[in-house]
Parts: C-alpha cells; structure tokens; sequence
C-alpha cells in the first residue's frame, strides 16, 4: 500500500514537472498573451514560480482589479483591498498599460476610487471598464475628468453605482466604443453631452432606468454610429414630467430598442430620423409606443418585433406599416391576429422568412379570418420559410397554415410549434389534417412539433 503511494506521489510530481517544463519552454510574448486574461490578482500570484516570472508579471499591458463582495462587511479584506490594488499601481506606473478593469464596491469611498482611476489614466490606456456596486445614492461614485479627456481612449464601458456628472467638455476622439449600463445621470443633459465628445463612436450601449430622480433628455446624433443597443426602463408613480427623445444616425446597421414601460409616448418631442444603412433591428416596444419607429428601420434586412396589445392597435387602427423594401427576414412576437400579420406580409415583397410567435388579440373578440386578394407578392417570389411558435389550433390559425401551404410558390419548410397543453390526440387531428392540403411548393416539407 505504501509502496503503491510512494509511485503516485512520484508520476505526479513528474506530471507536474512535465507542466512546469512545458510552460518554461513558452515565450515570454506566448506567456504574456495567457496572462492577459487572468485577474491582477493571479497575474501578481505567479511571480513566486520561478526568479523569471518576478518581473514578468509587470509587462501584462492589463490591470484587471476585482474585490469580493466579503469587502463590504469586513474591514481586513478592504485594507488588503487597497493595500494591494496601491502596490500593483506603483510597480506598473513605469510599464506600459492597455486596458483598466476595475469591479469594487463604493464602500472604499470617492476619493479613493478617485485615485486609483486617475493613477491609471496617466498610463496613455486604450480600454477602461469600470463597475461599481450600487447600493444607494450616498454612495455613487464621481468619475474624475482625466477620464473624460484621453486621446487614446478607445473603449469605455462604466456600470452600476456610478454618477455621470460631465464638468468638462468631453474629449475622447478615439472612442469607438461606449457602454452606459445602470450608471445615473446629474442631471437630464449628461448622456448628450457626454456623446457629442465622441466624434468617432461606432458602438453604443446604454441601459437606464428613467426615474424622477434620473430624468433625461435623449439627443443622439452621431454620423459615425453602426451598432445602438438602446434599453429604457420608465419607473414612475405618476405621470413623468417628458422629455425630449431623438436619435440621428445616418450609418446605423444594427438597432436594438427595448422599452419597458409607456412613457415614451408622454416625450414632448419625439424624433427618429430615418436610418437608410440599416441592416437588423431588435424593437421590443411597449403599449402606446410612437410607430415612428417602424418608418425609421424601414430599410432593415432583419427585423425582429415584440409588441403588446396597444402597439397593435396603433399600427391597425391607422394602418400605419412602411414598405420594408429590403426585408428578408421578419420576426413578430406578442398579441395580434390575421390583419396584422398581413398588413406586414403585404409591405415585405422580398421576405424570405417569416417567424411568429402567435398570441391572438384578446380585444378582438374571436378573429375573422378574411383570405387576401390577391396573392401577397412575396409569396409567388421569395417566402421559402414559416416557423409558426405557440400553435393552439384556433381555426384562424389553421386556416392561415393552409393559405401559406396553397399560396406560398417557393415554401421549402413549413415548421409548427405546438403548446405544450395540446394532446397527442390533437396533435395527430391536425397533422392529418394539414398534411392533405395541396401544395402550391412541391418541394415544401411539413412538420409539426
């Protein structure tokens, strides 16, 4: 028995050996790209390997600096905290660093935070990522205006209990990224002033909870904009005192735009401009959204569209759907019915793909189904796949599987996707049912989930 541990602790010192040669072997270049990757802390933990790891660490172009969460109650682990991101700064001020990660809790206080984010702004950085936990207004955190002012500057993302309050012009004419996530705002001018100093932002990020504390004027005109993910919560008691909302961006391509509440229709202005490079939209709007949207992405490729009851009732009560000239693939998800869905299909002569998540309109009482004359255009030409999710079979709903079957002249694949609650039994009636009508594809396959 001893014998047989004396030979395993043997071949895995050996194991170890091997590693450790294999690793000595690599680069100092190879190696440095490992570290890349590895919190501050580790990176600083192997320089006890071997007299050639002592330095190295020093030359990772990252400072990736995280506390727990333990620092909030504990006070030792703060004090190791500080002790340590202070060390690692003064023995990198000298070396050249590319990307500033910082992910602590307010709890080290301004001054502090302050600091460390200014000692690491004079190292010429290309990339800063700062997250601070939120836990109450007392201690959000005041960003110092060197941050604001880096020429080399290329990507900003900043999180959580962080206060935006833009004392100076900002100046960062290199940034191409900006991510805003759950930070507040001073006061309701901060996010447009804040980007009219980003002159070369390809991509733009902002989440925010709009509150009466954290009101906000939206001015987003940047030429240069491909990419917007654009995510507002509204959180009023009453109702808000409305702000102005505008977006121009001559060279978007991609456009995500959720909203959570209504508000949005209370803006006192309320202006898209219309967006001729689009290629995808993500729009998940809610009840009594302005449709101006819908005219603004009219040129997308790909659109996915989530809806509630009130934004259909808009779109169909003023019939108010843009020609999607260019529209290949098409995503609705949330209440409508048959006029709806038409009203889309019609205004698609190019729609290759269509994917619906069906929920029929509660307000309409039961749906007429009402066959189009004539045939929609895309189904002669273009429509080669339907994917119909949340399948109840409601005779509207079969019906418009049969139209698509009939009329669709290119359909490769029809897919259906039952609920869960649908029996076997009902399942196998509506196979049956829909396998036996006429195809106007003869390639077309059928299935049923």
């Amino acid at each position: 028995m001893a014998k047989s541990r004396r030979h395993q602790n043997t071949s895995s010192k050996k194991a170890c050996t091997s590693c450790s040669d294999k690793i000595s072997n690599l680069s100092d270049d190879l190696i440095l790209k490992i570290l890349y990757f590895l919190s501050s802390k580790q990176v600083v933990q192997t320089s006890v390997l071997s007299k050639r790891w002592v330095l190295l660490w020093t030359l990772v172009p990252t400072l990736n600096l995280q506390d727990s969460y333990r620092s909030i109650f504990d006070q030792q682990d703060r004090m190791k905290f500080v002790h340590f991101v202070d060390r690692v700064l003064f023995l990198k001020k000298s070396a050249s660093v590319e990307k500033f990660s910082l992910n602590c809790q307010p709890i080290y206080g301004q001054s502090c935070i302050s600091k460390w984010i200014c000692t690491a702004v004079e190292q010429g950085l290309r990339e800063v990522d700062i997250s601070v936990t939120e836990i109450s207004k007392e201690y959000l955190v005041k960003l110092p205006s060197g941050l604001f002012l880096m020429k080399t500057l290329k990507i900003l993302k900043l999180h959580g209990g962080i206060m935006v309050d833009v004392l100076v012009s900002v100046c960062l004419p290199s940034l191409k990224i900006l991510h805003l996530l759950r930070v507040k705002y001073a006061n309701a001018e901060s996010i447009s002033c804040f980007i009219s100093g980003c002159p070369s932002l390809e991509k733009l990020h902002i989440d925010v909870r709009i509150s009466p504390d954290n009101m906000m004027n939206f001015n987003i005109s940047v030429p240069t904009l491909i990419t917007l993910y654009l995510s507002l919560e509204y959180a009023f008691e009453e109702e808000p005192h409305a702000e102005n909302f505008e977006i121009n961006a001559p060279a978007l391509k991609n456009l995500i735009y959720i909203i959570y509440t209504s508000s949005v229709s209370m803006h006192k202005q309320y202006f898209v401009e219309n967006f001729p490079c689009i290629r995808e939209a993500n729009i998940c709007v809610p009840e009594f959204c302005r449709t101006e949207i819908l005219k603004a992405v009219s040129g997308v490729g790909c659109l996915r569209l989530t809806w509630n009851q009130d934004f259909f009732d808009l779109v169909l009560e003023y019939n108010f759907c843009p020609l999607f000239a260019n529209l290949t693939r098409l995503e609705l998800r949330g209440v409508m019915n048959w006029r709806l869905l038409l009203l889309f299909l019609e205004n698609s002569p190019k729609l290759e793909t269509l994917v619906a998540d069906y929920k029929i309109s509660s307000r309409d009482g039961r749906p007429r189904w009402r066959e189009p004359k004539p045939v929609v255009k895309c189904f002669l030409s273009s429509l080669s796949r339907v994917c119909f999710e949340d399948f109840r079979g409601s005779e509207e709903q079969v019906k418009m599987v049969e139209y698509f079957l009939i009329n669709a002249r290119v359909l490769r694949k029809m897919e259906i996707y039952s609920r869960s609650e649908l029996s076997s039994k009902s399942k196998h009636c509506f196979i049956k049912k829909l396998s036996k009508v006429p195809r106007s594809s003869e390639t077309c396959q059928l299935s049923f989930k």
